[in-house]
């Protein structure tokens, strides 16, 4: 099964062959431990070192060697600590559609280039086929759009490999494997907070600079790192050119961003905001 994306892009589309699901294996239906998802001596096969076909292709890609923890475990992905040759990573996987909870995402999909009609029937009837390609063009568009932004100059994690509904990253963290933090789970002194807001501004005018909408902005989604605001997840980004909703949701990523950041004691002002990040 092949899906092609926008075309205008293709130059960044090395990742654009889309293989349906041919093992459970490959499939996260809920939140599982690094212990369940390493392969035992019991393996049939004594090659694999996971239970999950897309670890073991990216091993087998040299991505990835092995898995340490879990950073972040949630309904729709997980994210766990890994290490390959250069060092640790980032390891997101994404719970298979069928029993995760995001599945309303016509509004961020609209305007993205499939390529083929059959295929995006059947996404839009949910059959199994549908599902598989909805999936895996959900991570893939991740994967694509995290290069985008990082090529662009937005402070992200830089995209390592993609496979299936896995992906690996850069690991934003200390030498100890230590995750940094969200800023929504700190509470900063106020010339940090303000630090951190001026930051995550800046980073969103980079990314409508690029010709996006992140389309989940908020400090749920922006780490706290050396001083560095570093923006996460990125499956639902959308592009202006292509979506016409993309208006809508950089209004509601500015609303989402300065209600986040209250926590902190910044009281920004919405319009003012919007204003400069339209600016550039």
């Amino acid at each position: 099964m092949k899906i092609a994306l926008n075309q205008a892009d293709a130059e960044d589309l090395d990742i654009q062959n889309f293989v349906k699901f041919k093992s459970r294996k490959r499939r996260l239906t809920a939140k599982q431990s690094v212990t369940q998802l390493t392969s035992g001596a019991e393996n049939a096969d004594p090659n694999a070192k996971f239970e999950n076909s897309d670890l073991n292709e990216l091993s087998r890609m040299g991505f990835l060697d092995e898995l340490i923890s879990g950073i972040k475990s949630g309904k729709e992905a997980s994210v766990f600590l890994g290490r390959n040759s250069d060092g640790f990573v980032a390891v997101k996987m994404y719970t298979d559609l069928r029993v995760r909870s995001f599945k309303r995402d016509a509004s961020y999909r609209e305007g993205r280039f499939i390529g083929d009609s059959r295929i995006e029937k059947a996404i839009r009837q949910g059959s199994e086929a549908g599902l598989d390609a909805h999936q895996i063009l959900w991570v893939q568009e991740e994967f694509r759009q995290m290069k985008h932004l990082y090529e662009h100059g937005v402070n992200v994690p830089k995209a390592i490999a993609v496979t299936g509904i896995s992906l690996v990253m850069e690991f934003i963290g200390d030498e100890n494997g230590n995750p940094a933090p969200r800023i929504s789970d700190l509470k900063m002194e106020t010339d940090e907070a303000k630090e951190a807001f001026r930051q995550s501004v800046q980073n969103l005018k980079r990314v409508v600079s690029s010709g996006r909408v992140h389309g989940d902005y908020s400090t749920f989604n922006i780490l706290w790192h050396e001083e560095k605001a570093v923006v996460i997840d990125f499956p639902q980004v959308i592009e202006f050119k292509n979506n016409p909703n993309a208006t809508t949701f950089l209004e509601r990523d500015v609303h989402s961003l300065c209600k986040s950041f209250l926590k902190q004691g910044i009281h920004a002002d919405e319009a003012n905001v919007l204003r400069e990040v339209r600016a550039g």
